[in-house]
């Protein structure tokens, strides 16, 4: 945890025996008002390595390529070419690289000064967001989490929308994983089964799409497919 977000206050007495002043600290301005920066990170990196472990297990899918492996890709990416598939599985390994090497500096409140010194032209509007990253920051892999992203709930159960989904599609943005974008606008379940469906090259490249590939739940996906 980074000194820089504590601030001194000063020291109690707690009785009246020698050396008995304590010095206490305040997290002033935590990223997620319902919890300390310091629980943020512990859950935010739990959220991380939980999700790690699936990515990996859909890279383990796509190499035994059975039926289920098929029918996933098939609905979230539109396509189980041979060649889309190889591009899944060089890209997912390099996804879960990236995600193994998060810290808690990663994430950040956003900063446009930042985001300018990352390359980034910083959105001057960010209300609408969860997080976003600078694509090209493959130095730093520099995460900015919203006050949104906190009242998301932790994992993809129901509604998919989650944090853990959210860490996913963000690091799906980075150059050096799959340089996704946001195509058209194309968030949501919904919006991604029907991109899959009508323009597969385009699904590859989608940061939804790959993150619902990642995280969707079979039962979930299959009562919305389109």
């Amino acid at each position: 945890m980074s000194e820089q977000e504590f601030f001194y206050l000063g020291t109690i007495v707690t009785n009246a025996i020698e050396d008995s002043a304590h010095e206490f600290v305040v997290d002033l301005d935590p990223i997620c008002e319902n919890m300390s920066n310091a629980l943020f990170r512990r859950k935010i990196l739990q959220l991380r390595d939980e999700a790690v472990v699936i990515v990996e297990q859909r890279i383990q899918e796509l190499t035994a390529w059975g039926q289920s492996a098929q029918a996933r890709m098939k609905t979230w990416i539109g396509s189980t070419d041979d060649r889309t598939r190889a591009d899944l599985i060089q890209k997912l390994a390099a996804l879960a690289l990236v995600m193994k090497g998060l810290e808690p500096k990663n994430f950040i409140r956003p900063d446009p000064e930042n985001e300018r010194v990352l390359g980034c032209v910083p959105n001057s509007d960010t209300r609408g967001e969860v997080a976003h990253v600078c694509g090209p920051d493959t130095a730093t892999h520099t995460i900015a989490i919203t006050r949104n992203f906190c009242d998301l709930p932790e994992t993809t159960a129901g509604t998919l929308s989650s944090m853990q989904l959210t860490i996913v599609h963000e690091c799906t943005h980075f150059h050096d994983t799959f340089a996704a974008l946001d195509y058209k606008n194309t968030y949501g379940p919904r919006l991604s089964l029907q991109l899959a469906r009508d323009e597969p090259d385009r699904a590859i490249k989608n940061a939804d799409n790959i993150a619902f590939y990642v995280l969707a739940s079979d039962t979930f996906s299959s009562g919305l497919r389109l």
